[in-house]
């Protein structure tokens, strides 16, 4: 557990502050929630970083998938979609 509040810049750069917004654990569910326990207010500062990392990885596309990974994902749809032509 952090010693003192963190300021927004540092929650912005903070790892498990990035994953806790964007693919949330339990873990970290209940290490951001007691984080605000014990640091009442900055619940303020805490909603401002959590949309500054949406905006941050909507606007570089952090969270779309690879060209490797697209190409999997539309391949797999076809041979899904080509195994279900032949059964017809």
């Amino acid at each position: 557990m952090h010693k003192s509040p963190l300021a927004l810049t540092d929650l912005i750069r903070d790892d498990d502050f990035i994953t806790w917004v964007r693919r949330p654990t339990p873990e970290l569910h209940l290490y951001w929630a007691r984080y605000l326990e014990k640091f009442p207010d900055q619940k303020e500062t805490i909603l401002q970083a959590r949309g500054y990392v949406n905006l941050i990885a909507e606007d570089t596309g952090r969270d779309l998938p690879t060209l490797a990974r697209s190409q999997k994902i539309w391949k797999n749809v076809n041979d899904i979609m080509n195994s279900e032509n032949s059964k017809n």
